[in-house]
């Protein structure tokens, strides 16, 4: 059974493998929740939130087992480079805004190259979490990363909005 957990844990760890392509895996994982978010905006923007909240603490809990596993293969210790469903979850907070405004091919690229940014970047409290050690930190920089960019995204759309 411990076996059959850890399979699971990495698969979604991993985005159903996304995390393993090569030339940055997180932003191949945020690519294909982005087109997973096109579908999951037509939920209610309360279902769409408890995803959010549902994948966040899935999250923790396969991430944690799947750094123990990637660990083996690649000596990352903590938050390995194929664990990609912390980007999931910053993706789908990062395209909150398009419950507000029109959600076009547009507007997703924007949410997704934002997010990239600032999950590069990561400055404030996704710096803060970026440096813990553990599950939380795993999740919670890109939960941060998202928010930032969901507030540029909606920023960004409230000014196109307004401009044309």
């Amino acid at each position: 059974m411990k076996k059959v957990i850890e399979k699971i844990s990495i698969i979604l760890a991993t985005g159903f493998g996304s995390g393993y392509l090569p030339l940055g895996p997180g932003s191949w994982g945020a690519a294909l929740m982005a087109v997973g978010c096109w579908w999951l905006l037509d939920l209610p923007l309360i279902w769409y939130l408890i995803i959010i909240i549902g994948f966040f603490f899935l999250g923790t809990g396969v991430s944690s087992i799947a750094d123990r596993h990637l660990f083996k293969k690649t000596g990352q210790l903590h938050d390995n480079n194929q664990i990609v469903i912390d980007e999931w979850v910053g993706m789908m907070v990062t395209l909150l805004p398009l419950f507000f405004f029109e959600r076009t091919l547009l507007n997703v690229i924007i949410g997704f190259l934002m997010f990239r940014i600032f999950d590069t970047v990561k400055f404030g409290l996704a710096k803060i979490a970026d440096q813990w050690q553990n599950r939380w930190g795993v999740m919670l920089d890109d939960l941060f990363a998202g928010v930032y960019s969901a507030v540029f995204l909606f920023i960004v759309l409230w000014i196109m909005r307004s401009v044309g």
